[in-house]
Parts: C-alpha cells; structure tokens; sequence
C-alpha cells in the first residue's frame, strides 16, 4: 500500500504540499476535491480540481494570478507516494 492511499475518498477535500513547510520556507500547496483515484498520469494518484493555490506564501486566485501559473480551477495529480515523502504532505481536510 502507498504511503497516502488511504488519506481520502472521492468528494473529499486535500491539501497537497509542493514543498515540505518548514521554517524560513514559505508554503506552496494546493487544495481541492478528490474526484478520482487514477493512473492517468503513470502512478498511482487523487485527480483533484483545485479549489486553492498558494504559491511563495500567496494565495492566487483564477481572477489575479492565471498568467503566473495559478492552478485554481484546473485538474492536478497528487502522486499517492513520492520519493522524499513525510508524514503531512498530504492532508484530508474533510476530517
């Protein structure tokens, strides 16, 4: 079983870190709702539609921040386990 697998169900909303939070790094994560468990990507992941991007620290929206990569509103892969994971990279915040 991979390391997250069983974090969450479809229609469940995570948090999914880019970076690991510590101190002197600012975060980077999106958030969204689960709407699958696929292997569309190649590895075993939650398609999520992002409902939240923070990028640096800052939060874009769909509106202010599309030409500088805001995710909001679009379809990401959350791999279900990576190479250098830990303990919270991912969070269900439905719980």
């Amino acid at each position: 079983m991979l390391k997250f697998e069983k974090i969450a169900k479809v229609n469940q909303t995570i948090r999914a870190y880019d970076f690991k939070p510590m101190l002197g790094r600012t975060d980077c994560f999106v958030e969204g709702v689960v709407l699958e468990m696929s292997s569309d990507a190649g590895y075993k992941a939650f398609k999520i539609r992002v409902t939240k991007d923070v990028y640096d620290g800052k939060e874009f929206t769909e509106a202010g921040y599309k030409a500088l990569g805001n995710r909001v509103g679009e379809f990401v892969f959350v791999p279900m386990q990576a190479s250098r994971d830990y303990d919270a990279r991912i969070m269900n915040l439905s719980e």
